[in-house]
């Protein structure tokens, strides 16, 4: 079967084009990736242009992992890289590029470096975020994940936005044009499509076609594939019923269901690229559900819809997002009493990076309240009165509780063997719970192979000339799914550091 995706449409005559322009380096895409690819790249004397569908610079999150920076050691947070690269060889069952992990263990803290003196000398904080503790080491996320903070934003994970709009700024200012509102469409590559690829022809605001030419490089920063649900069908169908219907929005800063729909992949398909050679593609889903601690996820009592527990709660948030999938109708709820915040401390709030004051379990309560008030979580007196508000069968959920809190007591759980130190009774009045219909699908990891220069390669494994790749268009990164076990890393990684190194690369640097 051949999808649409995979026909070429018919070229652009130049005849349609309105105007040629011409630079050294064009970079496709406004988002972090693109505009660390065009700041490395014109700092080092390049001349570059960079056009984006989007009408401004574009970002998500705000975690960038890297490893040994000087804020790193500065804060004496170190831990055994090698250590973490095998837990996630094992995670990945082997299957992710073990070159551009090993690149990314290297350089990422030269990249970040060098992203923190942009981003300090521009007024911002650089802190790294707590990290999920496992005194197991499985269940455990590293504590590399840098985030920026501002006089008026002190959550670390939600500062991307000032990164991408100093990075905008100071790319113009060293001479990078940025034309918003520009949508690429089709790569030209020479010679039949087996030469290089030379320019990239796109729309203006106005609709006209516009050829950009880049003597040294056309640079595909164009994000994820999601939104095009035959390229999930093909590339990772078992998320296919989470992608959602809504229309793609250049303008998106942080949506669920799918983001872009593989503009970029589309392009580099349709002139030869090969597509990563791990297949399904690791999908970003996450099971987010209960109260839950800067360092770690609810680890409550979780039923499903039929009132019985599914699993150990001694779980990853992406592992509680694919095991929610096999639930009847992928509905999960979360249990838990009065007695949750104080048996569970210390506590961190969302947010919280190294050096940051724990919360009381007093204002852990009061933020349940506030959930109850708004209607987020249900809080009733017995089991069965929430097991009503929570729409599940009373009886059923009175016997799972009756016999989680045996395992409680007894310090074994004989169903799934959770930890002892974590089998946290619910038997303290008032009760809390919270329902969850679907995990949450941030967007779908990955697509073009590509080598360690992040230049595009063709099914021979050939580089084809011209054409680069930076940020979650990159392919072979992930498999199986995304952990959050090394928080940050398709930031930190395939942006940040793939973007700087690309960038000074190109540019001859």
């Amino acid at each position: 079967m051949r999808y649409n995706f995979e026909m070429p449409p018919d070229p652009i005559s130049n005849s349609e084009i309105l105007q040629t322009i011409e630079t050294e380096i064009v970079v496709i895409g406004a988002g972090t990736a693109g505009l660390v690819c065009a700041n490395a790249a014109v700092e080092n004397g390049a001349k570059v242009i960079l056009i984006s569908a989007s009408s401004h610079p574009i970002a998500r999150g705000g975690s960038n992992h890297a490893i040994n920076t000087k804020l790193a050691r500065s804060l004496d947070i170190n831990y055994d890289i090698g250590t973490n690269f095998k837990r996630e060889i094992d995670r990945a069952g082997g299957r992710f590029d073990h070159d551009k992990w090993s690149l990314f263990a290297k350089k990422s803290g030269e990249a970040m470096d060098w992203l923190i003196d942009k981003m300090t000398a521009a007024g911002y904080e650089a802190v790294i975020e707590m990290g999920e503790v496992d005194p197991d080491g499985i269940v455990a996320s590293f504590p590399g994940s840098h985030g920026f903070l501002s006089s008026k934003m002190k959550t670390a994970g939600a500062g991307q936005p000032f990164v991408v709009n100093t990075l905008a700024n100071l790319a113009q200012s060293t001479g990078v044009q940025i034309h918003y509102n520009t949508v690429a469409k089709q790569l030209i590559r020479e010679h039949n499509k087996t030469g290089r690829v030379t320019a990239v022809i796109a729309t203006n605001p106005e609709g006209k076609y516009v050829k950009y030419v880049g003597s040294k490089a056309i640079v595909l920063a164009t994000g994820d594939f999601t939104k095009d649900k035959e390229m999930i069908s093909k590339y990772c169908p078992d998320m296919l019923p989470l992608v959602s219907d809504t229309p793609v929005n250049y303008n998106a800063q942080f949506i669920l269901g799918g983001i872009y729909a593989g503009d970029g992949h589309k392009m580099g398909l349709w002139v030869g690229a090969a597509w990563q050679k791990t297949v399904p593609n690791a999908p970003l889903v996450a099971g987010m559900i209960g109260p839950m601690s800067a360092h770690r996820p609810f680890k409550g009592l979780l039923v499903n819809k039929n009132g019985e527990r599914f699993a150990s709660e001694d779980i990853s948030r992406a592992q509680l997002g694919l095991i929610q999938m096999r639930q009847p109708d992928w509905k999960i709820y979360a249990i838990w009493d009065s007695k949750y915040a104080e048996r569970m401390a210390p506590w961190y709030p969302p947010g919280s990076c190294y050096g940051g004051p724990e919360q009381s379990a007093e204002d852990v309560v009061a933020g349940w309240e506030r959930n109850v008030q708004y209607g987020k979580y249900f809080k009733a007196d017995t089991i069965e009165e929430l097991a009503g508000k929570l729409s599940l069968d009373a009886n059923k959920v009175k016997t799972t509780v009756a016999q989680y809190n045996r395992f409680c007591k007894t310090g074994t759980d004989e169903d799934f063997f959770k930890r002892k130190d974590l089998l946290t009774p619910v038997d303290n009045p008032p009760f809390y719970g919270q329902s969850k219909n679907s995990p949450d699908l941030l967007f779908v990891t990955g697509g073009l192979r590509t080598n360690l220069d992040m230049q595009v390669l063709d099914t021979k494994n050939q580089v084809i000339p011209g054409l680069y790749a930076v940020g979650t268009i990159v392919g072979d990164m992930f498999a199986n799914y995304y952990t959050f076990m090394v928080p940050g890393i398709n930031l930190g990684a395939t942006c940040v550091t793939f973007g700087y190194l690309a960038g000074k690369k190109i540019s001859g640097s």
